[in-house]
C-alpha cells in the first residue's frame, strides 16, 4: 500500500460523482456564500460553479490538489456573523462517513443557513445515531435513483474500470433554517431535471 492509498483509506476520501452534485443543484438553491469543508478534488465546487455559484470556499484537512489544504473544519474556529456579512452561508459537503454527524453539528454551530450533505443512505440507519437524528431532523432527503458510485481518490481509471459499480445507495440530506423539519424523501435521477417525490 502506498502513502496516498493509506491516507485515502484512513480518512475516507471518496470522490462524489458529478451527476449527483448536478442533480441536487437542479432541485436545491444555495445561498451566495458557500463552504465545502472537505473539498477533496473539488468536484462539488466545480459543479456548483457550473450552476452559476461564484463564492465557494473549498477547504480540506488534507491537500488533494484542490482548494486550501491543511484546514481542519472540525478543529478550526469558524463563525458566521450574518449581521456583519449580510450573506447567509450554505455548507455543501461529502464528509467522511465516520465523521458526518460531527460535520453537520459543526455546520449548525457556525450558523449555516443551509446544509447539503452527501452520504451513504445507511447513515439514516443505526441506533447509535438516534439522538443525532432527533436533534437534527433533516428537512429533505434525496435518494439517488441510480447508484452514485464514489471511488477512493487514489484509484486509477484502470483500477476503477476493473471494479464495476458499487451496490451502495447514496442520498443528499438537506437542512434549511426557517423550513419545517421533514423529512420529505424524494429520488434524484441521472436524467437532467427528473425528480420524484
Amino acid at each position: 500500500m502506498n502513502d496516498i492509498e493509506g491516507l485515502a483509506r484512513e480518512v475516507e476520501c471518496y470522490i462524489t460523482p458529478e451527476w449527483a452534485v448536478d442533480a441536487i443543484l437542479d432541485v436545491e438553491l444555495m445561498t451566495d456564500n458557500i463552504l465545502d469543508p472537505c473539498c477533496g478534488t473539488g468536484v462539488l465546487a466545480r459543479v456548483a460553479m457550473d450552476h452559476g455559484y461564484r463564492f465557494i470556499l473549498s477547504i480540506d484537512k488534507y491537500d488533494w490538489g484542490y482548494g486550501d489544504g491543511n484546514m481542519d473544519f472540525l478543529d478550526d474556529p469558524y463563525e458566521v456573523d450574518e449581521d456583519k456579512n449580510r450573506t447567509p452561508l450554505t455548507v455543501l459537503m461529502n464528509p467522511p462517513f465516520s465523521k458526518a454527524t460531527q460535520f453537520v453539528e459543526k455546520a449548525f454551530a457556525i450558523g449555516a443557513r443551509k446544509i447539503i450533505c452527501f452520504q451513504r443512505f445507511a447513515w439514516w440507519e443505526s441506533e447509535k445515531r438516534t439522538e443525532f437524528w432527533r436533534q437534527y431532523p433533516p428537512n429533505r432527503i434525496y435518494v439517488c435513483a441510480a447508484r452514485a458510485t464514489c471511488w477512493r481518490v487514489d484509484l486509477t481509471p484502470e483500477q476503477i474500470n476493473k471494479m464495476g459499480n458499487t451496490t451502495t445507495a447514496h442520498a443528499w440530506f438537506v437542512w434549511e433554517k426557517g423550513h419545517p423539519p421533514g423529512p420529505l424523501v424524494s429520488r434524484l435521477s441521472k436524467k437532467k431535471g427528473q425528480t420524484d417525490g
